[in-house]
């Protein structure tokens, strides 16, 4: 479906709110975890083994949930899922900190925390911003939210570390689950707008018919697996690429300083990627940012240069902050409409199903070799295989129109 230029959009008070929901829920869950499982906190109580099963559990939950998430967000708009999600992922960490035994601990992260993640990151995010927001205002509301969602490793990861220093973690992890609980809950209930603010909101799609008419698709065919691709390198990447440096001999405290500069370097990538990509097409700036984070991974092969730890990080913050945005550029030009929402959830449930393989894969090649140099050879040049794809996906012409989308017929990227 066209934007119809008499539609009116509900003005942007809804922007901050939703990107500081989506901060905190980034901030308490991914980024919690990364202290939850240390020794001052949940790692003195469980096993490694535990909390990671329970963490990469809920990953694949939240996985699996995109898509019937996506399909209710085009019938009934964001504002439920994000109220739901603020309640569960409160829930979730209120019942992770009273947790005692290893399968409570699994229970909340697959049940609560897994759901939430689904509800609360920038999936349900971006179906907002296609239906809250004019085509012509998309960009900068793209820029805002991913800016302000990039603030969470930076706010979060020294909060919470300072938490767990002062009080039992217990107590810690409770209190950022309210915080997220009472500021999700009170943004869904006062600053979202209801409904998708559709003319039509009732043509969803079916999904049978979707499904079929996205495999005959080219173009979404080529940039779903460009994106398998790429988030399975990232993940791969961000889960070992402290440990490949250690292993060169570095001291922890340089690589934590290093991977902070990268966490900073993520956001003016956030801000100009959507404004580039307005004037120069989505999926050449997006393969653009793929090559950088490709060149970054090549410089993990040898891993035993400061200057190239330091180049890694630096080039790696840059252009993952710019990929972040990208594919709700890409995705919005070719489907905004009705089936929008079920069409990212798709495309997201095979994405995430393939990407969180990519730590295990690292580990296995690592393990096989006897040390990470193949590892990041290997990724590095599935990135840039992951890059040449999101060019050609571009140039590929659409499939047969989906009812109710808005293809033109013509690459719009």
């Amino acid at each position: 479906m066209s934007d119809d230029p008499q539609r009116t959009y509900p003005n942007r008070t809804w922007v901050v709110p939703l990107a500081t929901t989506l901060m905190i829920g980034y901030g308490v869950i991914l980024y919690g975890f990364s202290i939850y499982a240390t020794d001052q906190a949940a790692g003195a109580d469980f096993s490694a083994t535990t909390l990671s099963l329970g963490y990469g559990g809920s990953v694949f939950v939240g996985g699996l949930l995109a898509l019937p998430i996506g399909h209710i967000a085009d019938r009934h708009g964001v504002r439920v899922i994000v109220g739901t999600g603020a309640l569960l992922g409160g829930l979730g960490l209120i019942g992770f900190a009273m947790s005692h035994q290893p399968w409570q601990v699994i229970a909340t992260w697959w049940l609560l925390l897994g759901p939430a993640q689904a509800m609360t990151y920038y999936e349900p995010v971006f179906v907002a911003i296609d239906q809250w927001a004019s085509p012509q205002d998309r960009a900068r509301t793209l820029a805002t939210v991913t800016l302000i969602g990039g603030l969470a490793g930076i706010v979060f990861i020294p909060l919470i570390a300072w938490l767990v220093t002062v009080v039992d973690w217990r107590v810690a992890v409770a209190v950022l689950g309210l915080s997220l609980l009472v500021f999700g809950g009170s943004t869904a209930m006062v600053a979202l707008p209801g409904g998708t603010w559709r003319e039509a909101p009732n043509r969803t799609i079916r999904p049978r018919k979707l499904m079929t008419a996205l495999i005959h698709d080219h173009r979404f065919l080529l940039y779903t697996l460009a994106l398998m691709a790429s988030l399975l390198v990232i993940q791969g990447v961000i889960a070992h690429r402290v440990a490949r440096f250690e292993e060169s001999g570095f001291p922890l405290a340089t690589i934590a300083f290093w991977a902070a500069v990268a966490s900073a370097m993520s956001l003016p990538g956030r801000w100009v990627a959507p404004r580039l990509a307005e004037r120069l097409g989505a999926t050449r700036v997006q393969a653009a940012t793929a090559l950088v984070v490709a060149a970054s991974v090549a410089l993990m092969v040898d891993g035993t240069s400061q200057a190239g730890m330091a180049t890694h990080f630096f080039l790696f913050g840059l252009a993952f902050g710019a990929m972040v945005p990208l594919r709700a550029m890409v995705m919005s030009q070719w489907f905004s409409g009705p089936g929008y929402g079920s069409i990212m959830g798709a495309q997201w449930t095979a994405t995430i199903l393939i990407g969180a393989t990519g730590p295990l894969l690292i580990g296995v090649i690592r393990d096989t070799s006897g040390g990470y140099s193949a590892s990041f050879a290997v990724f590095s040049a599935v990135l840039f295989g992951a890059a040449m794809a999101m060019v050609a996906s571009g140039r590929a012409r659409p499939g047969t129109p989906i009812a109710g989308d808005s293809r033109t017929g013509h690459p719009s990227s």
